[in-house]
Formats: structure tokens, sequence, C-alpha cells
């Protein structure tokens, strides 16, 4: 029972980490050689793939607490 708490949050809080540097980093991790559409596209899916990391390490974290009971 802890140990299923552990691992939960811990593979929670590695996602939520994760996406929220991919949101933060999304501008810096693209070329800035690719036409203009092309980078803001990029970007764009690059912060929705962050975003949705987050989401599921919440979903995570949440499993981890429900797990408690």
């Amino acid at each position: 029972m802890i140990a299923d708490f552990a691992v939960l949050a811990a593979a929670g809080a590695a996602l939520v980490a994760i996406g929220r540097w991919g949101c933060r980093a999304a501008a810096e991790r693209t070329s800035p050689t690719l036409p203009k559409a092309e980078r803001l596209r990029r970007i764009g899916k690059l912060r929705r793939s962050g975003y949705a990391l987050q989401v599921v390490g919440v979903v995570f974290v949440l499993a981890a607490v429900w797990s408690l009971w």
C-alpha cells in the first residue's frame, strides 16, 4: 500500500516536473532556422504536450492519494 503510494506519487511528480519544463522550454527547443509558421506550430505542439504531461502527472498524484484509502 505504501509502496503503491510512493511509486504513483514519484511518477506523478516527475511527469508534472517534465511537463512544466517542456512548456517553459518549448521555444528554446525549436530550431530558429525554421520558417516562422512551422516554428510556431512546433512550439504550440511542444507546449500542448507539456500540458498533457502535467495533466497525466496530476492524475497519477490523485491515484496515489486514492491508494491510501
